[in-house]
């Protein structure tokens, strides 16, 4: 089920806010799908509210003619949201009830307007029999699965008949430490080399994913939507992100194999870490 974040104005105080917050509550009150927002924890953007707000349609219920709701979506990155201007909606009705039954009927309808977004049904599964290059340093042991190709970038590509599959590298995912929300891209979309698809959440740092081959997207990890664990328990079988359809295979001979993506992670690990690889 899609979820509905609705992004009430915040004038509290104010005749557009009481309503935009009424109308909100009681829809939510009869509705699974709906997630009532906070400007507030969105303008610092706090992790579980940009968690819902990622992965939710967004609406914004802008009860002025500053409609902060609908800026501050913009602001951060949602330029799909749907905007409602309760003036407009409400009109000359004078009583507060009658204002909040047509603010929830309009946004009854935007909400019904909208499509569920394209998902993908994974029709395959990635190789079990993994052969590891396992090194130590420090206190971590870095592992990396042979028969891949790898970005700088650290992201991993394996070649399964016409398609490839798309993953983090161990050394990114401990690098990140806890991940906590993943966004990926829809089916269909078209990527060049190098081009950012989706990002990862952590504890740490937010990271963009990047695609080390061209091509389209025809499938989609979507057990990371509910289990994002997967990528540090598992980052080269259960963790994988993506399978695409190469533009060009040849792209491939572009990448890093096993042991050259060992070296250069280690490397990596001693600048940005700062001890010494032992």
């Amino acid at each position: 089920m899609e979820r509905k974040y609705i992004l009430p104005c915040a004038g509290y105080d104010r005749p557009g806010g009481q309503v935009s917050r009424a109308a909100a509550e009681r829809l939510a009150i009869i509705r699974d799908d709906v997630i009532i927002g906070s400007m507030g924890a969105l303008f610092k953007e706090r992790p579980g509210e940009m968690r819902d707000y990622r992965t939710s349609d967004v609406f914004c219920l802008d009860g002025c003619g500053e409609n902060c709701a609908s800026e501050l979506a913009r602001a951060r990155g949602r330029n799909d949201s749907t905007s409602i201007v309760i003036h407009e909606v409400v009109g000359s009705i004078e009583n507060f009830e009658g204002k909040v039954d047509r603010l929830m009927q309009s946004l009854t309808q935007e909400i019904d307007k909208t499509r569920p977004r394209v998902s993908s049904k994974i029709t395959s599964e990635p190789p079990h029999e993994i052969e590891l290059i396992e090194e130590k340093f420090d206190k971590f042991t870095l592992k990396v699965a042979k028969g891949l190709k790898y970005s700088d970038n650290d992201f991993w590509v394996s070649t399964e008949g016409e398609q490839v599959r798309v993953g983090v590298s161990d050394f990114l995912q401990q690098m990140m430490s806890d991940v906590y929300f993943v966004e990926l891209a829809e089916i269909g979309t078209h990527v060049d080399m190098f081009d950012d698809a989706g990002l990862m959440e952590s504890t740490k740092i937010l990271v963009e994913i990047i695609v080390p081959v061209s091509g389209s997207i025809v499938e989609a990890n979507i057990s990371l939507e509910d289990s994002p664990e997967f990528i540090n328990e598992s980052p080269y079988d259960k963790g994988w992100l993506y399978v695409l359809k190469p533009d060009d295979i040849n792209e491939l001979e572009l990448l890093r194999d096993a042991h050259d993506y060992m070296t250069y992670a280690l490397a990596k690990a001693k600048e940005e870490i700062g001890k010494r690889v032992e």
